[in-house]
């Protein structure tokens, strides 16, 4: 490879990665050549070293003179948008810089890249333009390989046009692919005897079997002008022209048919283009070479008499006007033929009648009314002008683009222009000729591709699943995100190029990799332990083949899953249903003794929180742990002699904290020292994990229950494990003990049941005659009441018109007996009409007679009934009514009879010179009514009671206020009926204020 080269390399497979990097390096380290790897993703220096020396190499001996060098790769892993640091190319310089001052002849360097992304491949790209400066200026030789399948179509595509030439595998041959821009010779496969061929007078070249020309000796130059360092390495066909003769077979068509036939072959017109635009034609013979399969391999030529012509822009023009006698092919054909000057806009000399597709006529073009710049899109002009004057300055020949042309009807379409620039005898540009051809359905489908793989990398990288693609060798090639976030990985290049069939190691996950490429489909769930990142997952995996159309095996994609989530819940779900099948058998378990019940419990909480020991014990009164039962298992480990039963809780270790603390107690790290512990004896189970829990009956630990060496380590789940059978334990010890107590008592309740039999029989007897009693008692109150009525009628009538002088004058003593009388007699018709209310609301013949009416006007008739008894007491009755009240439905005698009995209350339990206040104002919906003492209070513990029938707080014989304790019952009654409520607030010694809410 000739200095300043760079190529690509595409691979399918770590074997072709590291056959071309061996062959790469040797070559190199013949040339006194350091060679530089850049090592990246899943590449670590002891990897590089056994791939080097399993290719021969003495790497060690190598690493210590410097010749190999094995550096980490920074710039090798390209992610997201930002721009890769100048400091690596720097880098690139210093490695240059070290390498001569070793003494080496030249630099050789190997890179890998892994890039993610369409922004991280345009950061790349331009990397890699910087790169490439460096590479030429200071004549390094570069390959940069690429997994060939991590690469989209474009992206490919833009690789080979960046690179002097791209080296690919194809089946089972290194090709290479040349630019367009560039062609050099990877190998060159023929030898020639330079010391003979060199001196002859003749002109003598060969190619490889690319066309490259890779020898040219002295007679050559001489005869052709060029100088051999600018034709080596170039393809043969740059320096011919390619102008058919009438009739004739150019040199291009001879050439081929000696490479078909690989016969020798005499031509006559050989037509070589000299630097200066000069014609050389000359005679000769070909000799086609042949390598060892019999395979054309290259070409040897020798020149024989010389013709020279000088062709003026004339005779150019001439010559390639004679391609009109191809019109009738172009005619059938997409392919447009067009004759350009090099001038300004590209003036069109000749266009093949085919222009038509485009709408315009040959005529219209070559015209001169238009120049080929017009038909360019406006946003296409500049950038195909930089093109072609990049070609013109560079002195190039060959120009290839895409760009758009406008139709005569201004439509855009793209095409593809592939032209041959054709300079005159002082060697400057004159015209271009070539063809165009419309590719617009091309670009259509080329951007629906793109715009298919925007959607498909959209939903790859968005999908709440773990994809990844492989190829048909099982190399991961593609995956997204949640892949990585799945393998416990951070950067595509840890996984891109794994191979699946050499690493994996778990038998069925390789199993369903085997299927997959089997063209099956694979399957795997499960925990699995990872080779890439050396975690263990739990994943349900799904593999699928991807076969061409053809029935090639693609390779395949596959789906991961986490489903950690999901198995912890499944694991929880199967432990409850145990837990609930432990308490079935648990309350199932009536019948057995306490000894049985306590065994079960303590096994299914070993089982159930996967320990492999456990133990129970209950605490007595004296705080002494007194061990009931080990688990079976700790029985069978044990080997300590003259085990203990008792334990003091005092002196009692780590195991004691659970009743001293009163809450579970977890140690997942049991042989950490910890100054709670008091040791064990000799002979005794190893514990590395221990939980232990208290028993509660209520507020009271009566006992511990402890389980150990779980494998994993104990959590809250296990602790309620724990607790809930220790409960259920517990609650169906003390319902036996329960039963049996009730067992007990069976039999007294049984004889007593007789007796209690009889004594029924005598109580309802002794009901029914006190229910009669009862009937005759209110008989006799409605008839007492009702004879009380009449003559307390004519007493309070004759002793008010007594009062009144109304039967003669009466003095003031007379008068104020009189008065007397006349207050008495109103109490004791206050006190007759209780009577009656009482007996007709116990017969339910009490009648309402509701009206609108004023609350003002019952609050001042109340009181003014009931005026004498207060100025018998000096009380004052204040009234706080306003005026503005609204009107009210009720019963006002009903009304009347309520506040007459709570004011007579007031004035009966206030002192003399006390207060009395009625008020009445509206709250929201209802007509709040209140009445105010400055009386003895009413003790808290009397007022839940005091609405009650015949009611009285002092019920004493000698009680100091008389009453009957109805007055309070018939107005909670009547304000009830009236769809209101009556409460009383009091102090004890403060006064008493009685509520009443009416609706309104």
């Amino acid at each position: 490879m000739p200095e300043g080269s760079y190529f690509s390399l595409l691979y399918n497979e770590a074997g072709e990665l590291e056959e071309l990097l061996c062959a790469f390096f040797d070559a190199g380290l013949k040339n006194n050549e350091c060679c530089v790897w850049g090592l990246s993703g899943r590449m670590d220096r002891q990897v590089a070293l056994d791939i080097l020396k399993g290719a021969g190499i003495d790497a060690d001996t190598y690493l210590k003179t410097g010749q190999i060098m094995l550096i980490p790769c920074e710039e090798c892993y390209v992610a997201g948008e930002d721009q890769i640091s100048e400091r690596e190319l720097q880098h690139w310089e210093e490695l240059y810089e070290g390498a001569m001052s070793a003494g080496f002849d030249g630099l050789r360097m190997f890179n890998e890249f892994t890039i993610v992304g369409d922004d991280a491949w345009k950061a790349f790209v331009e990397f890699e333009k910087k790169g490439m400066d460096i590479i030429q200026k200071r004549g390094v030789i570069a390959i940069f390989a690429f997994l060939e399948e991590a690469r989209s179509r474009s992206e490919l595509i833009e690789l080979i046009g960046m690179h002097d030439g791209t080296i690919i595998k194809k089946n089972d041959t290194w090709a290479l692919l040349q630019s367009s821009s560039f062609c050099k010779t990877v190998q060159k496969e023929a030898r020639f005897p330079d010391d003979i061929l060199e001196n002859v007078w003749t002109g003598v070249w060969a190619t490889d079997r690319h066309d490259n020309i890779v020898y040219f000796n002295k007679g050559m130059e001489s005869i052709s002008g060029l100088l051999r360092k600018n034709v080596l390495g170039k393809k043969l066909v740059k320096f011919i022209s390619q102008q058919p003769e009438e009739d004739e077979l150019t040199f291009i068509d001879i050439f081929q048919m000696t490479k078909e036939s690989l016969h020798s072959r005499n031509y006559d017109i050989f037509p070589f283009v000299k630097p200066n635009g000069q014609y050389i034609y000359h005679s000769g013979v070909l000799f086609p070479l042949a390598d060892e399969h019999g395979d054309y391999a290259g070409m040897f030529g020798t020149i024989g008499k010389l013709v020279e012509q000088r062709i003026s822009r004339e005779t150019l023009r001439d010559k390639f006007k004679s391609i009109e006698k191809l019109e009738d092919i172009y005619r059938k054909s997409p392919v447009i033929a067009f004759l350009w000057t090099t001038e300004e806009g590209w003036p069109i000399e000749f266009v093949s009648d085919n222009i038509s597709q485009f709408g315009y006529t040959p005529e219209e073009l070559v015209s001169g009314n238009l120049v080929y710049s017009d038909l360019v899109h406006p946003d296409d002009v500049d950038h195909v002008i930089k093109d072609a004057t990049q070609l013109e300055i560079s002195g190039k020949m060959y120009f290839l683009n895409e760009y758009r042309l406008l139709t005569k009807s201004g439509n855009p379409r793209w095409v593809t222009e592939r032209s041959y620039l054709i300079r005159d005898e002082a060697g400057n540009p004159v015209y271009y000729q070539g063809i165009i051809i419309d590719i617009t359905e091309r670009k259509k489908a080329d951007e629906a591709i793109v715009e298919a793989e925007k959607k498909y990398r959209m939903i790859f990288e968005n999908s709440p699943l773990g994809i990844f693609n492989f190829n048909k060798n099982g190399i991961i090639t593609h995956c997204n995100k949640k892949f990585l976030e799945i393998m416990g990985l951070e950067k595509r290049e840890d996984i891109i190029g794994f191979d699946m069939v050499a690493s994996i190691v778990d038998a069925r996950m390789k199993k369903a990799v085997d299927d997959v490429l089997s063209r099956k489909v694979g399957h795997f769930e499960g925990e699995y332990h990872t080779v890439s990142s050396d975690v263990t997952i739990t994943i349900k995996a799904d593999y699928s083949p991807n076969i061409a159309e053809d029935g090639t095996l693609l390779g395949g994609i596959g789906v991961f899953q986490d489903i950690s989530k999901r198995k912890k819940a499944e694991d929880a779900l199967r432990l409850d249903e145990s837990r609930l099948e432990a308490l079935l058998k648990l309350n199932q378990m009536t019948s057995m003794s306490f000894k049985e019940i306590s065994n079960f419990v303590q096994e299914e909480g070993v089982r159930m929180t996967q320990s492999k020991i456990g133990y129970l014990a209950f605490l007595d009164d004296a705080n002494v742990l007194i061990m009931h039962s080990w688990s079976k298992n700790a029985m069978k480990i044990c080997a300590v002699d003259n085990r203990r039963f008792e334990y003091p809780l005092e002196t009692t270790g780590i195991w004691g904290e659970a009743i001293r603390q009163r809450k579970p107690i977890i140690t997942n790290d049991f042989q950490a020292p910890n100054p709670l512990k008091k040791g064990y004896p000799l002979g005794h189970i190893k514990i590395l994990r221990h939980m232990n829990i208290p028993i509660f009956d209520g507020d009271k630990i009566v006992g511990v229950a402890g389980v150990g060496n779980k494998e994993s380590e104990y959590d809250q789940s296990d602790v309620r494990q724990l607790t809930l059978l220790m409960e259920g334990m517990w609650r169906l010890i003390q319902r036996k003990k329960a039963e049996d107590t009730l067992r007990e008592y069976a039999r007294e309740i049984s004889s007593v049941n007789e007796e209690l039999s009889r004594t029924n029989e005598e109580l309802s007897n002794a009901n029914e005659e006190l229910k009669s009693l009862d009937r005759m008692k209110d008989e006799f109150l409605s008839n007492v009441s009702h004879e009380f009525k009449t003559p307390l009628t004519s007493i309070q009538g004759y002793s008010q018109l007594i009062s009144d002088g109304t039967l003669g004058d009466v003095n003031e003593q007379q008068r104020k007996a009189v008065e007397t009388v006349i207050r008495n007699s109103e109490r004791l018709r206050r006190l007759v009409d209780s009577l009656l209310y009482l007996s007709r609301a116990q017969a339910g013949k009490i009648r309402y007679s509701f009206d609108h009416l004023r609350i003002a006007d019952v609050i001042d008739n109340s009181i003014q009934d009931i005026a004498l008894q207060a100025e018998s007491k000096n009380i004052t009755i204040k009234k706080d009514v306003p005026d503005e009240l609204p009107v009210i439905t009720a019963d006002k005698d009903k009304l009347m009879d309520v506040f007459i009995n709570l004011i007579d209350n007031a004035i009966k339990f206030t002192p003399e010179n006390g207060t009395i206040t009625v008020s009445s104002n509206v709250d929201g919906e209802s007509l709040h009514l209140s009445v105010k003492d400055t009386g003895i209070g009413i003790p808290e513990s009397k007022i839940p009671n005091l609405f009650q029938r015949f009611y009285q707080i002092d019920s004493s014989v000698k009680r100091k206020y008389g009453g009957t304790g109805l007055g309070l019952y018939i107005c909670r009654k009547i304000v009830e009926d009236h769809g209101g409520n009556i409460w009383v607030e009091s102090t004890e010694g403060e006064g008493s204020t009685f509520h009443i809410m009416l609706p309104l």
